[in-house]
């Protein structure tokens, strides 16, 4: 969510990370399409002519926006793989993952597109977390098959649960529904005792 700007002589400043928050709450309500300088700069409450202080193209703006949401992913993924048993680094994850709902619509909007700048973003994304998942499993001491076969049988609930929620389907709408289907991701998908490999 962009936030207020500093405040100078009377006048409302944007720094370049307040347009790339702008650019992916955009992206996340109506696609990479939608970013247009007109609107973002309404939206912040400033002139278009900041945004040319901050960059130097459109293109520009939306590769540093999916930059910040990689590095945020990354940060996510290296304080819950601070967490040493590899269990409750699992429930960690699937309770981070099922609430950032603003991330589950970017996700949702990104892979839409086919910009080949969105695509290479994405599927980054999409092989940390895989392989965050197959070190996770194999720490539960899965074979290395098993924790990828686990790790994409894993994945691959997570992205159809974003799908499923965004549209609005029964049993997924409120908080209590998450949790619920939490609770049971984490009941299916993550063994209660380590695995002899």
């Amino acid at each position: 969510m962009v936030k207020t700007g500093k405040l100078r002589a009377g006048v409302v400043t944007r720094t370049a990370e307040d347009w790339e928050e702008a650019a992916l709450d955009a992206i996340a309500a109506d696609g990479v399409g939608s970013v247009a300088v007109p609107e973002l700069a309404r939206t912040l409450g400033v002139t278009k002519g900041s945004f040319y202080w901050h960059f130097t193209s459109l293109q520009s703006l939306i590769d540093k926006a999916l930059q910040r949401w990689e590095r945020a992913d990354e940060m996510v993924l290296a304080q819950v793989g601070e967490i040493a048993d590899a269990r409750q680094r699992l429930v960690a994850l699937f309770q981070e993952a099922m609430h950032q709902q603003r991330a589950h619509a970017l996700y949702i909007t990104l892979a839409t597109s086919a910009s080949p700048h969105v695509s290479a973003a994405l599927r980054r994304v999409s092989e940390r977390r895989m392989k965050f998942l197959i070190a996770a499993y194999r720490d539960l001491g899965m074979s290395s098959k098993q924790a990828l076969d686990r790790a994409r049988l894993t994945y691959a609930a997570y992205i159809g649960l974003l799908h499923l929620r965004r549209q609005s389907l029964p049993g997924l709408r409120t908080a209590g529904d998450v949790d619920g289907f939490l609770a049971q991701a984490v009941e299916t998908l993550i063994p209660a005792t380590p695995r002899r490999k």
